[in-house]
Formats: C-alpha cells, sequence, structure tokens
C-alpha cells in the first residue's frame, strides 16, 4: 500500500513537472532565443472587399529558430490602421512584437484583415460598421485556419490551450468586439442589418461559434476600444488595457473615433477597465497620462520627421508588462504550490517625482507584515526589503535613474501570496 501511494505521489509530481516543462531555463519571461524564424504570407481566405474586388488575406508566423519545444504558447496580433486600407500584417509596431514574443518561446502570429480600400469611408457610420464587422469575421477564419494546421500535423507546434489575442488601435478595438460580442442581438437592430449585408446570413453562427475551436486566454488592447461596456461581462478571459489619455483618434474614456460627428460614440481604456472591475474581471490597467494615441508612439511633428517613431522606454514598458501579464497565466510555477493573486493597485505619491517617492500600505488589510521590491523596466530587481506590521506607509529613496520603475507589494496568508502593483516614473 505505501508502495502504491509513493508510485502514485511520484507520477503526480512527474505529471505537474512535465506540465510546467515548457516554461522550464525562463521561457516565456527571457530572451531565450536570438533570432526568428518568419514564414511570411500564409494565405488563409480570398474574400471581396466592399468595392467586390476579391483579395487575399494572410498572416506571417513568427517562430524562435532552433527552438525544440513541442507544445508552444501562441500569440495573435492585430495591426492597427483605422479600418482603411493603410496598413496590413507588415506593420512595424506589430513586427517589433511578433520578434520579441519569439525571442521569449512564442509562436506569434500576424494577421491581415480586409480594410475600407475609400478612405472618404472613415466619414461614414454605414462603411465603419461593416468594416469592422469584416474585421471580426476576418479574425475569426484566421484563427479557424490557424487551427486547421495544428489537425493537420501542427506544423507550428502551437499549444492551443495558451492562446492569446491582442491588438494595436484598430486591431485593440476588433480584439474587445471579438473577446465579447456574442450575438448580433446584442447590436441595434441597424447595425444587424449592415453587418448581415456586408457578411451575409451567417455572421451571427459564426459570432456565437468563434471561441468553438480555441479560446484566449487573455485579450490585449493597445488603444483599443469598445461599443458598449455592458458587453464586458466574465467568460474566462483576463484583460489587459493600455491607452493614452489624451488620445485624440481612440476616446480614452468615451467619445466619438477622431470626433468624428457621423461615427458611433465609443468607450476607450478607462473606461473599460472601470466595467471590467465592477464585473470581477481579472483586469490591468496602464494608463498612460498624458500620453497620445498608441502611447510608446511618437506623434509630435519633430519625431515624424526625423522618423524617431517609437518612444523606446514606454515601448520597452508596455512589452514587459504584456510579458509578465501572460506569464502568470502559463502556469510555469505552478510547481511551486503557492498560488499568487493581483488583488490591487499600490498607491504611489508623488507620481512621477524626481527621486524620493511614499507607498501607503492598505489599510484595510490589518496587522500583516510586507514585502516590497521594485523592477527597472528591463526585470531586474533594483530594490526588495522587507517591512513589519508597524508601517503605515513606507519612504523609499534609491538615488533610481530617470526611468520607469514597477513596484510589488505582497504578504502572505494561508499559503497563498497577495499582490499589489504600481508603475512609477522617476522624471529628471
Amino acid at each position: 500500500m505505501k508502495q502504491l501511494i509513493f508510485t502514485l505521489f511520484l507520477l503526480l509530481f512527474l505529471f505537474n513537472n512535465s506540465s510546467a516543462s515548457d516554461c522550464g531555463n525562463g521561457r516565456y519571461k527571457n530572451k531565450l532565443f536570438s533570432t526568428v524564424k518568419r514564414t511570411n504570407n500564409i494565405v488563409y481566405a480570398t474574400k471581396p472587399q466592399s468595392n467586390g474586388v476579391p483579395i487575399q488575406l494572410r498572416y506571417d508566423v513568427y517562430e524562435p529558430q532552433g527552438d525544440t519545444g513541442r507544445n508552444r504558447a501562441v500569440m495573435l496580433l492585430i495591426h492597427g490602421g483605422a479600418y482603411l486600407k493603410l496598413l496590413d500584417q507588415n506593420s512595424p509596431d506589430i513586427v517589433l512584437l511578433c520578434n520579441y514574443f519569439a525571442q521569449l518561446g512564442y509562436v506569434a502570429i500576424s494577421i491581415d484583415y480586409r480594410q475600407e480600400p475609400n478612405l472618404l469611408g472613415l466619414l461614414s457610420e454605414e462603411v465603419m460598421v461593416k468594416a469592422v464587422s469584416r474585421a471580426l469575421i476576418d479574425t475569426k477564419d484566421a484563427i479557424d485556419h490557424l487551427i486547421d494546421t495544428y489537425s493537420n500535423g501542427n506544423p507550428y507546434r502551437i499549444d492551443t490551450s495558451k492562446a492569446f489575442i491582442g491588438g494595436v488601435s484598430a486591431g485593440a478595438v476588433s480584439t474587445m468586439f471579438i473577446t465579447y460580442l456574442d450575438s448580433l442581438q446584442m447590436l441595434s437592430p441597424k447595425y444587424q442589418q449592415w453587418i448581415i449585408d456586408a457578411n451575409g446570413v451567417n455572421a451571427d453562427s459564426i459570432l456565437r461559434h468563434r471561441f468553438d475551436k480555441i479560446k484566449p486566454k487573455a485579450a490585449i488592447s493597445i488603444s483599443g476600444a469598445i461599443l458598449d461596456t455592458n458587453w464586458i461581462k466574465p467568460n474566462g478571459i483576463d484583460l489587459l488595457l493600455n491607452h493614452g489619455s489624451v488620445d485624440p483618434i481612440v476616446p480614452y474614456n468615451y467619445g466619438k473615433p477622431f470626433s468624428i460627428p457621423t461615427l458611433p460614440y465609443l468607450y476607450g481604456g478607462k473606461a473599460m477597465n472601470a466595467r471590467a472591475l465592477h464585473q470581477g474581471i481579472y483586469v490591468e490597467f496602464e494608463d498612460w497620462i498624458g500620453r497620445s494615441h498608441v502611447p510608446f508612439f511618437n506623434l509630435d511633428l519633430g519625431n515624424i520627421l526625423t522618423l524617431q517613431l517609437i518612444n523606446q522606454p514606454i515601448f520597452d514598458s508596455t512589452k514587459s508588462h504584456i510579458k509578465n501579464f501572460c506569464y502568470r497565466l502559463l502556469d510555469c510555477n505552478r510547481v511551486t504550490g503557492i498560488r499568487e493573486n493581483v488583488v490591487g493597485k499600490a498607491n504611489i505619491f508623488p507620481n512621477p517625482t524626481q527621486q524620493n517617492f511614499t507607498v501607503e500600505l492598505p489599510k484595510a488589510i490589518g496587522s500583516k507584515d510586507w514585502t516590497v521590491e521594485l523592477y527597472d523596466i528591463l526585470g531586474k530587481q533594483v530594490f526588495a526589503r522587507n517591512y513589519d506590521n508597524s508601517y503605515q506607509s513606507i519612504e523609499i529613496n534609491q538615488n533610481l535613474s530617470p526611468n520607469i520603475y514597477f513596484l510589488k507589494m505582497y504578504y502572505e496568508q494561508n499559503g497563498e501570496t497577495f499582490v499589489y502593483t504600481a508603475k512609477i516614473i522617476i522624471s529628471e
């Protein structure tokens, strides 16, 4: 009997370790791969555009070069472009993100989708509603095509249980719509008819069955929005939202895209975050006060003329946030037996600051001993200290160089860790 118990325990231990083995050696957490294999222009469908002209729709696959992993997490990213034919799957920001996640060990997919060839379409509510609906149907078709490859030998060695979806700008709008729009009946009769006109009578069935073959663990929205926050309800998908507070293109809170009066009102990152929190959905909001559309873009004239379009510290912060957000969903730390729960945002003041800052301990927690850690944007720990329950607030002065830092503050109770996080900006 003892031998049987020992054997069962050993098998359980091996099973738990094998299920986390794809995270070994820092996979998904560190850049383990220096080069990336890119397979371009995989045709997943041929469809008519709004003008009737057929177009081949494609996606690109990014894989870590030389990787021997058998079942790899998959990150599907959708480019922006206001649903106008301005960009495709080669959008520079998406290419950078795909390369980054492939170097971490993901299989990254960048998809193209039908966009409106007439730039004046941006002024028409009907044209843009139809364009968004085509993008949703195309995204579903691209995912189905990828899953077909999984069913036919799985050449990209993806793990369908470890999937993520995200996008930038219009791609983030598509991400939020496909995450929460369950049926055409959630829309007004006018919108329902427009979508059927653009996609056929099967459009509603496609939406209802969009997650039949694969369901993402999380949705990532960078400068995205949604038509109605009432759509946002718990469905097992976590949320990471990233938005600039002075976004003139996609509303940060509530408004019309580009402030064009003929377009519908949308709810941006701030409003979506509030709704998700109210619904008990796990959500993290990277709130970029004072930044414009797509916070890691430099949209001022000087940087545009000199082609300095990427604000590298903010882009590094965004990549790091997505990486850490997704990592917690990959069961990489499961064998430790310690469950970590992110339960709130720490209160830091002043923020931004030139040097010193204060961290306020949550009063409702009661008498707990705290650990406080500080990390730079590359994930390097620059501060760590334990505090007993006599502290109500903590003063930190570490002579930090100007940059963005991330605070992790936590206590342990009954074998679980409860974490508060925050972002701190050290200015010059």
